[in-house]
Parts: C-alpha cells; structure tokens; sequence
C-alpha cells in the first residue's frame, strides 16, 4: 500500500473505523504535526477508545481499540502535555497518565 497523508493523518496502514473521529479531532488541534497509525493487530476484548502507553522522543504514543482489535497511533508534537491534556478533557483517553 502506498504511503500518502490525509490532512496530518499518514495512511501507511488502514485505520480502525471506530478510531477515525477521534483521529480527526487530535488531528485539528494546531499543536500536532502528524500523526501515524500502525499495523492493526487481533485482540480479545470489545472495549473501544484510546488509552495513553508512553511520551517519545517526537511526541507520544496511544493504543486505539476496537471490537477485538488495537492499533498503535503515533502522534507528532513539540507539546506532548498539551495533547493530553486535550485528550483527557475531550475524553478521549481516561484520567491523567502517570
């Protein structure tokens, strides 16, 4: 699959349905650069949403799920805090990570 960029969302990979609002919504925010969605991968559970894993050196990564599946979703900022402050607020993520 070609590598190509829909607004700040890089297409390297398909997206999980249920995660594309959310992407959408982190996506507008002025402080986010890009963000990068990874390989989807098989998982039990249906719980659907984003949940914070850890800061990078380029901004901070989320696990997405979805009906029985999780995907990585890299997002590109300078202000990593910002964004999760967004997150948690937006409720897309639970709480304050640690």
């Amino acid at each position: 699959m070609a590598k190509y960029r829909h607004s700040k969302i890089k297409r390297q990979h398909h997206v999980l349905e249920a995660l594309e609002d959310g992407l959408a919504q982190i996506a507008a925010l002025d402080i986010v650069d890009g963000i990068i969605p990874g390989m989807i991968k098989p998982k039990s559970g249906g719980s659907t949403g984003f949940s914070f894993q850890y800061r990078t050196p380029s901004g901070l990564k989320l696990i997405g799920r979805s009906g029985g599946a999780a995907q990585e979703v890299f997002v590109i900022t300078q202000n990593p805090d910002a964004v999760i402050q967004f997150l948690v607020a937006s409720g897309l993520i639970e709480g304050p990570p640690s």
